[in-house]
């Protein structure tokens, strides 16, 4: 304890050398405060509810998760109309930043597609403000690849049609 007032003390500051030292700590406290507080109030282990906005011929649909945290890994399932699809690979950060992965089954025609799904997003107070990609295809027969973009897409065409950003709010 006698080393911040030694420091000191040999420049003529003997009298503000205790100060010195509690707003030392108060300082290094309150740097390292918020992100304590911010890694603890962040639990994700819920149902979650959200809207997904209509866009060209589509129609708007609900869609639920349902949220296991454990530390900074996310598991889980996603709930749609009539479909499930658990939650592949998920992480949580202290900061509140949300990443996870979910593989579902959709019909394009007569093909049969399983379509990653890649949601990136992060904790507000209303709730989790996140954006949904859809990042990749195969055929679920064969497993070869097939195309998320179109080819005669703009680049702004591309994103309205690959990427949704809605926001998640907590039922219980």
């Amino acid at each position: 304890m006698d080393f911040p007032f030694r420091l000191l003390r040999g420049h003529g500051h003997g009298v503000l050398c205790p100060y010195v030292y509690v707003w030392g700590w108060l300082l290094i406290v309150g740097l390292y405060a918020p992100a304590l507080a911010a890694s603890a109030a962040v639990d994700l282990t819920g149902t979650w509810m959200a809207l997904i906005p209509a866009s060209g011929r589509r129609f708007a649909y609900n869609i639920e998760f349902r949220l296991v945290q454990k530390g900074g890994s996310l598991s889980g399932k996603l709930y749609g109309d009539g479909f499930s699809s658990p939650i592949v690979e998920g992480s949580v950060n202290e900061r509140g930043e949300v990443e996870f992965v979910i593989e579902t089954r959709e019909q394009a025609g007569n093909q049969v597609n399983i379509v990653e799904y890649r949601f990136k997003g992060v904790v507000c107070d209303d709730g989790i403000e996140i954006t949904r990609e859809r990042a990749a295809a195969r055929d679920a027969v064969s497993g070869a690849s097939t195309p998320v973009r179109r080819p005669d897409d703009t680049p702004e065409e591309d994103r309205r049609r690959r990427f949704k950003s809605f926001q998640l709010e907590r039922l219980f």
